[in-house]
């Protein structure tokens, strides 16, 4: 079946690049989602099963697979409206849906990845596939975040590929070296600790790229900020999930070693500073996108933190992953209604918009509450669990500091959004354009399910969770 999907998925991706009448362009779209959805059903009946050697579907593909589905579903509905409220000539608007498509056919891989080399593959196809969607605009400011994504991407998957350059050479001291993340597993007590420690680093510092983590979150930034609003949400969500796979998949293997404290105190350094550029950066930011972007570096340090904590914070910090995706993305996905009212992405441009766009401000007000962790929402549920986690590791002191740095966030973010939905713009005067409530309907059913989730853990996603950590000592 997974060959047959990424056939499929190349198919779809070249008639979608062919195609320039918008009809046949957006159904062909829409199959590919539809497409994905079955991958994921296939892979949840075929877990633990070895599939073209490479690709095994575990409880943490599943679970990231699933979000990207879903996720994915909306940004191909978006990537629709987006469309028909501009006036792109077909041939741009081909070449990005069919980007779209192989992007997201990438980020499968990544999750299904069984191998070290094949993961890194992935991954730096992320970054050509996302270099188109970042171009979409085709204008100057368009081009300077494109080639600064790839640039900077590039440097950070060349600093993965060091650290399992590292693993390699750590591999040689065992009778049988593999890069399969299942015989690491295995071998990794018998490999030198300094060899694994050099390659958790560029691991790290490679991948924090995707994942919007320090050292290499700023040009995640420009990349938001530049791109089609639904490529925003997916940057937000899915390839943030998948940056924190490929990290996890190595702090798996290598938690059987003797580094695991070192890896954690790694782990802790990084989450405190993604906190606290993110609490600095949003102190300054007057960009919807960008303050939606910066979010996302917050919460990437919050995951970080809680899995370096351990115990629960290791179960927070997967549903954390979960439940930001479906608020991040909601609200990516309403800026585009925003940009339509307003025509602008500043702070200082906006105003008023609970009263020009009900359903879409219904959307921010809830946005607004979950994506600060306010009850009931699902965040507020996890980050709660992280801070359990803090003190029951002896961390005091990192949830004070954590809770001053929340502090200021939800601060910052507070002051915008009530901007948005209840002040005055001093911008061009705000228009209508068109927006049909139903636009928003599938953002209030992903905050929906976010507010549900914080009242109950469905049974099968606290299964998959469980057993996707079960490995860790």
């Amino acid at each position: 079946m997974l060959l047959v999907y990424f056939a499929g998925a190349l198919v779809l991706a070249l008639a979608l690049f062919l195609v320039r009448r918008k009809r046949w362009n957006y159904g062909l779209l829409a199959g590919y989602s539809l497409w994905l959805g079955g991958l994921v059903t296939y892979e949840a009946f075929h877990l633990g099963e070895v599939q073209y050697t490479f690709f095994m579907p575990d409880s943490l593909g599943i679970l990231f697979l699933a979000v990207l589905a879903v996720v994915g579903a909306g940004a191909v509905f978006h990537s629709i409206l987006y469309a028909e409220s501009r006036t792109d000539d077909p041939g741009v608007t081909a070449v990005h849906h069919s980007a779209l498509v192989l992007f997201l056919t990438m980020i499968s891989g990544i999750l299904l990845a069984n191998h070290a080399g094949v993961l890194w593959a992935f991954l730096e196809a992320t970054t050509l596939t996302g270099s188109v969607l970042i171009l979409h605009h085709r204008d100057q400011l368009a081009l300077e975040a494109t080639w600064k994504y790839v640039f900077v991407c590039s440097i950070g998957i060349a600093l993965a590929f060091g650290g399992i350059l590292f693993l390699s050479i750590a591999a040689q001291t065992v009778e049988t070296p593999s890069l399969f993340f299942d015989d690491l597993r295995l071998m990794v007590p018998a490999m030198h600790p300094t060899w694994l420690q050099l390659c958790f680093l560029l691991i790290l510092s490679g991948f924090s790229v995707k994942m919007s983590l320090v050292p290499l979150f700023n040009v995640d930034i420009d990349a938001k900020d530049m791109s089609p609003t639904p490529v925003g949400g997916l940057f937000s969500s899915a390839l943030m999930n998948a940056g924190f796979v490929a990290i996890f998949r190595f702090y798996d293997c290598f938690a059987t070693s003797g580094i695991l404290v070192w890896m954690n105190r790694v782990l802790l350094i990084t989450g405190v500073l993604s906190l606290f550029f993110a609490a600095v950066y949003l102190l300054k930011v007057r960009n919807f996108k960008r303050l939606f972007a910066y979010s996302s570096v917050e919460h990437a340090g919050l995951v970080m933190l809680a899995l370096a904590a351990g115990g629960v914070g290791r179960y927070a910090a997967l549903l954390h992953l979960v439940l930001h995706s479906l608020v991040k993305s909601s609200l990516f996905f309403q800026l585009g209604q925003v940009y339509r009212v307003f025509r602008s992405k500043r702070v200082s441009d906006v105003g008023g918009y609970l009263k020009l766009n009900p359903m879409g401000g219904t959307v921010l007000v809830l946005g607004f509450f979950s994506i600060t962790a306010m009850p009931p929402g699902g965040l507020f549920f996890t980050e709660l669990l992280a801070f359990r986690a803090f003190f029951d590791a002896g961390y005091a002191w990192l949830a004070v500091l954590c809770f001053v740095l929340l502090l200021f966030i939800i601060g910052a973010l507070g002051t915008h959004f009530v901007r948005l939905l209840f002040g005055a713009s001093q911008g061009k005067p705000a228009r209508h354009a068109g927006i049909r409530g139903w636009e928003s309907a599938a953002q209030l059913v992903f905050l929906g399910v976010v507010v549900g989730i914080g009242l109950h853990v469905p049974d099968f996603l606290q299964r998959l969770i469980e057993q996707a950590i079960q490995t860790l000592p």
